[in-house]
């Protein structure tokens, strides 16, 4: 392999992502082996050096491509090597939790911006083109090699945009364990490559775990549509910061952090009042104690019956504690958005545990209201000790969730003591489902 072709290789690898390149032997007069191995050339400039790459994107638009995203950098200083010289700063932006009515939604943004040095008889705009011409040369590449499990379409070639600029899309898929799909593309302005990937999907909250049932990725057309739109942000940004202009987007001020408003003590509300003498069966010997506030665009009312000194025989004492919530909104589809959203929560934890904490599976309870589930839990921590069933109902506008649990132990020790014995589970569940029976009768 002469030089210059190791150069061209040494680039393809070392300077990007693609892993397949043609390069050709001949056509042109050897250079010199002494030549390749030339020093560098002068130390990157002060504006190479304070690249800011997350502040290349239009922030209003990588807000409307992943909102809320969590921002992160990397730099990669490739300037003391001795075949290939350059800079690449990284900048990502990702969420992956994305919950919009009854799907979870995922999206990200990955940019490289790399600049190249002089090396030896290998400009910077040199190594630059040969950068993108191999990134390119790649997707064709690709285009040629797809099949039932893997797909690239062929590449696009804007102009316009930088000096050059391509993207192709891309999926992969595995039977149903696996589907994701993606757009990239790549550009160069004089001595700057860039590249920018973006991800987006969405699953129904309530699919099986690690599946890929339910699974929407994004299409050809929309990813092909989205990279081109960011290449182009970073070709002008690329350009003004090569010259040392002040480039065109600045990050958007953040927001200061407004803290929920904790909530309010009341006196005890009518639907709650309307549970007293069902309550006093389970946890005697308590009023109750409510409180109300606003929560995920819903109005909360909480109620509690607690009694943690309750002697029993032996010198035992038992406690038992009994919770209901109330979210009332304003339409029945948030309500029942919020309920799969607390389903699929509960699910991801079914038959786990951690820490002390054991979760049963999730049942389906017919009879309560619109939708409703349960689910048992054990807990032995440095917390508390107690066996509890927890209830969640949707009806109408509401959507209710109840919780009784407790324990037994020696008079004097905290409800967290080792030696307690937990409330047996079929008397949890079967009171907390008659709480929620009697509360949903009121709605």
């Amino acid at each position: 392999m002469t030089p210059v072709v190791a150069v061209v290789a040494v680039l393809a690898v070392a300077g990007g992502t693609f892993a397949f390149m043609s390069a050709r032997g001949g056509g042109g007069p050897a250079v010199p082996t002494g030549a390749v191995a030339a020093s560098h050339s002068a130390a990157a400039s002060p504006a190479a050096a304070n690249a800011d790459v997350c502040v290349m994107l239009d922030p209003d638009e990588a807000e409307r491509l992943v909102p809320n995203a969590k921002i992160t950098s990397s730099t990669d200083d490739n300037r003391n090597d001795t075949l290939v010289s350059y800079v690449r700063w990284t900048c990502g932006w990702a969420n992956h939790d994305i919950s919009y009515k009854d799907v979870t939604r995922s999206r990200e943004i990955t940019v490289n911006v790399s600049r190249y040095q002089a090396l030896g008889t290998t400009t910077a705009d040199k190594a630059a083109r040969i950068q993108f011409d191999g990134e390119y040369k790649q997707y064709r590449y690709n285009a040629t090699v797809s099949n039932k499990e893997h797909y690239y379409s062929a590449p696009q070639q804007f102009t316009g945009i930088g000096d050059q600029a391509a993207a192709q899309y891309q999926w992969t898929r595995e039977s149903d364990k696996y589907w994701y799909s993606f757009g990239q593309g790549v550009g160069r302005v004089g001595d700057v490559v860039f590249q920018v990937k973006y991800q987006a999907g969405q699953q129904n909250k309530e699919a099986d775990v690690f599946s890929a049932d339910t699974v929407q990725s994004i299409t050809e057309a929309n990813a092909l549509r989205e990279v081109k739109g960011l290449l182009g942000q970073l070709a002008r940004s690329v350009d003004a910061w090569r010259s040392g202009r002040p480039l065109p987007y600045h990050a958007r001020p953040k927001p200061s952090p407004t803290p929920s408003p904790s909530p309010t003590r009341i006196p005890l509300p009518e639907r709650c009042v309307a549970l007293r003498a069902l309550a006093a069966t389970l946890v005697p010997e308590t009023e109750g104690a409510a409180a109300r506030g606003r929560e995920g665009g819903a109005t909360v009312t909480q109620c509690q019956w607690w009694n943690d000194a309750m002697p029993i025989a032996q010198g035992r004492v038992r406690w038992r504690n009994l919770r209901i919530a109330i979210h009332d909104f304003a339409d029945a589809d948030s309500a029942r958005y919020y309920l799969i959203d607390q389903r699929s929560k509960t699910k991801f934890t079914a038959n786990g545990g951690i820490g002390g904490i054991h979760w049963g599976r999730v049942d389906t309870l017919p009879g309560f209201g619109q939708d409703a589930y349960g689910q048992a839990i054990r807990q032995r921590t440095d917390t508390a000790q107690s066996n509890r069933y927890e209830i969640y109902a949707w009806s109408g506008t509401t959507v209710i969730w109840v919780l009784l649990g407790g324990s037994d132990r020696p008079a004097g020790t905290p409800i967290n003591a080792p030696g307690s014995v937990l409330m047996d589970q079929k008397e949890a569940t079967a009171g907390a489902k008659s709480v929620a029976k009697a509360l949903l009768g009121q709605l």
